[in-house]
């Protein structure tokens, strides 16, 4: 990749030089890299490399990037092609983590992604810390909600979505499925949203969008990519196989390559189930209270 700027720190921006509008790019450390594909242009944007050895990779994107990123020691951003954002996005990447985000996703505003609380955390009784950080995947074609906030050890299948105002916290959020609330839990499965916005429908549009005629929001099981994999695999590249490897990502079309599976897990309780749940033990009270009543009928 060609060299567009390089500075005395070995910091240096390669691929091609992005456009730039009310934004800026800075480097604090030593040995960092922005890497640009063709189209980039960054809207309202502030990067700053805080520290050493980090690499952030801008894809091609036929939107404009809005970014206010702080990254820290020998982490990774990687957003591949096409997603679009409606205001700024914030990420703060800490502690050697990373953050991975596929194509075509769709952010709404005051979105916010961090990998650390970011002070420690112990447990009073053994002494051990217990709020370690973690990365960060998210597949193509994921919808966030208006201020969602994605944090540390969240993995989000393709084809999601994220509900206005949900806190998503160390959750693996299957593909084809929707996650609101605070802390953030399943609502519904196999759905998928296409980005066509409603706002200027007029009668004959809401009744042609009644029926979608394509399966390629759909996901499943196939070629899919192991994450704990590529965090592993990160950590024992250097700064040039590490680009030549977010490279490849970026030319990977393999559809199914973030799908996410169901998980039988009791931690992915959804409100369906739960509410289910309830009306069960409604019905149970109920036919109980029934009982007691009839039994006081009979005996007076």
């Amino acid at each position: 990749m060609k060299i567009i700027k390089e500075d005395e720190n070995n910091n240096k921006i390669i691929g091609y030089e992005p456009t730039l509008k009310d934004s800026t790019i800075k480097f604090h450390g030593k040995n960092n890299i922005l890497i640009c594909e063709e189209n980039v242009r960054l809207v309202n944007s502030r990067i700053q490399f805080k520290k050493d050895n980090s690499i952030i990779y801008l894809a091609s994107n036929k939107y404009n990037y809005q970014l206010v990123v702080d990254i820290y020691n020998n982490s990774v951003l990687f957003m591949d092609k096409n997603s679009s954002m409606n205001g700024v996005i914030h990420f703060i990447l800490s502690e050697e983590k990373n953050i991975f985000v596929g194509k075509d996703c769709l952010f709404s505003f005051g979105i916010w992604f961090r990998l650390a609380d970011p002070h420690l955390i112990y447990d009073a009784n053994s002494m051990n810390r217990i709020n370690w950080s973690r990365s960060i995947y998210v597949g193509d074609h994921v919808w966030f909600g208006q201020k969602a906030m994605i944090l540390k050890g969240t993995h989000i299948g393709s084809g999601s979505i994220v509900g206005a105002e949900s806190v998503v916290s160390n959750k693996k959020i299957p593909s084809n499925t929707v996650w609101a609330g605070n802390p953030a839990r399943q609502v519904r499965s196999n759905v998928f949203y296409d980005r066509q916005s409603v706002n200027s429908y007029v009668t004959k549009d809401t009744k042609k969008s009644k029926i979608f005629d394509s399966s390629k929001w759909i996901y499943s099981d196939g070629e899919q990519l192991n994450v704990n994999d590529i965090d592993k695999s990160l950590k024992s590249k250097n700064m040039d196989e590490k680009i030549e490897f977010l490279v490849q990502l970026s030319n990977n079309e393999e559809h199914d390559r973030f799908y996410v599976e169901v998980i039988d897990d009791e931690s992915l309780v959804t409100y369906e189930k739960f509410n289910k749940t309830q009306i069960l033990l409604v019905i149970i009270i109920i036919l109980l209270l029934l009982c007691f009543i009839l039994g006081l009928l009979i005996l007076f």
